[in-house]
C-alpha cells in the first residue's frame, strides 16, 4: 500500500470492567479493546461510522503513526479526508476485535485467574460476541446510533450482525465481499489452515508463549492457504503465470522455483512474524460458526432479517471465488423478500476477494456516492430542505402521472435514477431501480435511489411474484434480446406496467429505407453497425404481442420531440408509451 495518507492516527485502549457474556456460555469479567478514531463527532452524535475489520486486520483503519509513518492503515484508500468515507464529514471508528493480537484482550493477554497468558484456553468467540463488545465502545463514546456500520469480508459479517442484533443502532449497513455463511469449501480451507498450526511441533497445545516458541511454520502455511483464496486465477496468472525465478533448467528438488511459490512463501513468512497463531484459530472458527439464519432465524435468512431497520449497500466482485456474487445475491433476495431497503453493486474487478481492499475506481465511486447521500440525510435531519427534482421529458411526466402516491415501483433500466428520485420525493413511492451500466448505476446511487445492478437479460431473479404495484421499462425494450421473457417477467412481478420504445413505424424511418439507408434519428441515433437496438417494432407490433402475452392495455400515449401526437400516431410519432394491466 502506498503511503499517501495525510491522517496521523493514534490508538486508544478502552478498559471495560463489566462482564461480557459470550455465545459459548463463558464470559469475560473484564477486557480491553484497542480503537482508533478519525474525524469529529458532531454535536448530535449522528455522523459516526464503525469500520469492522477482516481476519488479520485491526483497529488501524487509516492514517499513519507519528513514530512509524510506514505503518499505513489497512483501508487508508477508503477512509480519510476527501476519500469515499470522508473523515471531514464523518466520525470513523476502528475497533480491534476481541481475541485478536493488536491490543485488545486475546490469547496473548494474561488470564487474571492464572497469571499466565490465556493461550488456547481463551474462550471461543463468535461474530455476535464481537458485535456485543463493539457496542460497549459505542456506549462509551456516547453514540446511540451509527450513521453506518461497514466492513469487508469478515468485517461485512459483523456489519450484517449489527443490523440484525442491534437494529435500532444502525442507520445504514454496508456489506462488502462477504457472505451469509461459509460454504463447505471455505470451512475446509479453514480446517486445513488450523491443522497446519496445531500440528506444528512449536504449537505446544496453544501455550507456546510459555515455552518461548512460536508455531511460525504452521502459521506461515495457514496464511499461504488463505492467500490463495484471496486472489483470482486471472490475477495470479497475470502476476506470475508459470514464470520461474531463474531462466535455468528445472532444479529437480523441492526448493522455490516458480514466482508464485516465492510470493506465497514471502506472504506466509511475513504473516507469521506479526500475527498470533491462537488468534488465527479463534478468528477462523468464528468465521465457520457465522450463520445468521441459524443463529437468528431458526434456519431462515428472511426470518433472521425481520428485525432489520437499516438500509443496505451490498457489494460483490465478479472474480471473488471465496465469497462469489451468488452469495451476495442470496442476501439481497432475502432482504427484498423481507421488505428491507437494499442497493446492490456487482463490480467487475479482476483481483478476486482482495478487491475490496484495493482502489478500484468503479467500486470507490459507488461507496463515495452512497456516503454522500448518508451525509445529505444527516444534513436534512438538522435542517430540512430538499430540492425537488424536475422532469423535463414529457414521456417521464406521463409515466409519473400513471403512478399513484405511496405505490411500490420497480424501474427496469433506471438509468441515472431521475424518475425514481422524482417519484420518491413528490409521490412518496417505495421505489427500486435495476441498472447494469456502471456509470448510470453510480449516478442513481448519488440520487439516493435504491438500485440493484443486474443484467435484465438474466430475468428478474431478485423479485417475487406481484412484489410491486407498477413496473417500468422505459426506452429499453428495443435493446432486449429476449423481448417476450422480459415482458412476462414484468407481468409476474407487478400488477401494472409501463413500457416505452422508439416507434419504428415513423415515416422518416421508411423514407430512409426507401433511400437505401438504415434510419438514424434523434430517437434512434445509432448507425446500423453499432446500434444496441436489436428488436425494433411499430405500435401495432407491440399491441399484437401484448394481446398474445395477456397484457391488457389501459392507455397509449405517443410523442414526437416532446410533443404528444394524437393524429396518425403510427406514422407520425417517434416514441410510444403503453400503460397496461398484467
Amino acid at each position: 500500500m502506498s503511503n499517501n495518507s495525510i491522517l496521523v492516527s493514534k490508538p486508544e485502549y478502552l478498559q471495560f470492567e463489566d462482564t461480557l457474556e459470550l455465545s459459548s456460555g463463558q464470559s469475560l469479567n473484564s477486557f480491553t479493546l484497542a480503537i482508533e478514531t478519525y474525524g469529529k463527532l458532531n454535536p448530535s452524535a449522528t455522523n459516526a461510522v464503525l469500520i469492522c475489520h477482516a481476519l488479520n486486520a485491526s483497529h488501524h483503519v487509516a492514517g499513519v503513526y507519528e513514530d512509524n509513518p510506514k505503518d499505513v492503515g489497512w483501508w487508508d484508500n477508503m477512509v480519510g479526508p476527501g476519500k469515499p468515507v470522508d473523515t471531514d464529514k464523518f466520525f470513523v471508528i476502528g475497533v480491534n476485535n476481541l481475541g485478536s493480537c493488536f491490543g485488545s484482550t486475546g490469547p496473548k493477554s494474561i488470564n487474571p485467574k492464572t497469571g499466565k497468558p490465556w493461550g488456547s484456553t481463551f474462550p471461543i468467540l463468535t461474530v455476535e460476541d464481537w458485535v456485543n463488545a463493539q457496542s460497549r465502545v459505542a456506549d462509551r463514546l456516547g453514540i446511540k446510533k451509527f450513521a453506518a456500520v461497514m466492513g469487508g469480508s469478515l468485517g461485512g459479517m459483523q456489519a450484517l450482525t449489527w443490523a440484525i442484533q442491534l437494529p435500532e443502532r444502525v442507520e445504514h449497513c454496508i456489506v462488502i465481499a462477504s457472505t451469509t455463511g461459509l460454504s463447505a469449501q471455505n470451512i475446509a480451507f479453514n480446517e486445513v489452515a488450523r491443522r497446519s498450526i496445531i500440528t506444528d511441533p512449536d504449537f505446544h497445545d496453544g501455550h507456546y508463549i510459555e515455552h518461548e516458541s512460536r508455531p511460525k511454520n504452521g502459521l506461515s502455511v495457514a496464511r499461504m492457504i488463505g492467500h490463495i483464496t484471496y486472489l483470482s486465477n486471472d490475477d495470479m496468472t497475470e502476476k506470475f503465470g508459470r514464470e520461474r525465478r531463474t531462466n535455468s533448467n528445472y532444479n529437480y528438488d523441492y526448493d522455490v522455483e516458480f514466482q508464485v511459490e516465492s510470493y506465497l512463501r514471502y506472504q506466509g513468512e511475513k504473516f507469521s512474524k506479526y500475527f498470533d497463531a491462537n488468534s488465527y484459530l479463534l478468528t477462523t472458527k468464528a468465521l465457520d460458526y457465522f450463520d445468521p439464519a441459524k443463529t437468528h432465524g431458526n434456519g431462515s435468512l428472511e426470518s433472521a432479517l425481520e428485525p432489520v431497520k437499516a438500509k443496505f449497500l451490498a457489494i460483490s466482485f465478479t472474480t471473488d471465488w471465496r465469497f462469489p456474487p451468488e452469495n451476495k445475491r442470496k442476501l439481497v433476495k432475502a432482504l427484498l423478500k423481507a421488505g428491507k431497503s437494499v442497493t446492490y453493486a456487482e463490480i467487475d474487478a479482476p483481483h478476486g476477494h482482495d478487491a475490496f481492499l484495493l482502489s478500484d475506481e468503479k467500486y470507490h465511486r459507488v461507496v463515495r456516492n452512497y456516503f454522500e447521500e448518508i451525509h445529505e440525510e444527516i444534513i436534512q435531519k438538522q435542517s430540512p430542505h430538499k430540492k425537488i427534482p424536475v422532469l423535463e421529458r414529457q414521456d417521464l411526466k406521463q409515466i409519473a402521472s400513471w403512478i399513484n402516491p405511496m405505490e411500490k415501483v420497480l424501474d427496469l433500466g433506471c438509468g441515472d435514477g431521475l424518475l425514481l428520485q422524482y417519484l420518491q420525493e413528490v409521490k412518496g413511492v417505495n421505489g427500486l431501480g435495476v441498472e447494469f451500466d456502471d456509470e448510470k448505476f453510480a449516478s442513481a446511487v448519488s440520487k439516493g435511489v435504491r438500485v440493484v445492478q443486474q443484467n435484465l437479460e438474466s430475468g428478474l431473479e431478485f423479485f417475487y411474484d406481484k412484489q410491486f404495484d407498477v413496473v417500468v421499462l422505459s426506452q429499453t425494450l428495443q435493446s432486449m434480446k429476449n423481448t417476450e421473457t422480459i415482458l412476462l417477467e414484468m407481468a409476474r412481478v407487478a400488477r401494472r406496467g409501463v413500457v416505452s420504445f422508439p416507434n419504428f413505424g415513423h415515416w422518416s424511418h421508411w423514407w430512409s429505407i426507401m433511400n437505401g439507408r438504415m434510419p438514424v434519428t434523434g430517437q434512434m441515433p445509432y448507425e446500423w453497425y453499432n446500434t444496441p437496438n436489436i428488436h425494433l417494432c411499430t405500435l401495432y407490433d407491440f399491441e399484437r404481442l401484448s394481446e398474445k402475452l395477456g397484457l391488457k392495455i389501459l392507455q397509449r400515449v405517443t410523442y414526437r420531440d416532446n410533443a404528444e401526437i394524437s393524429f396518425l400516431p403510427g406514422w407520425r410519432s417517434s416514441l410510444a408509451l403503453y400503460y397496461f394491466e398484467t
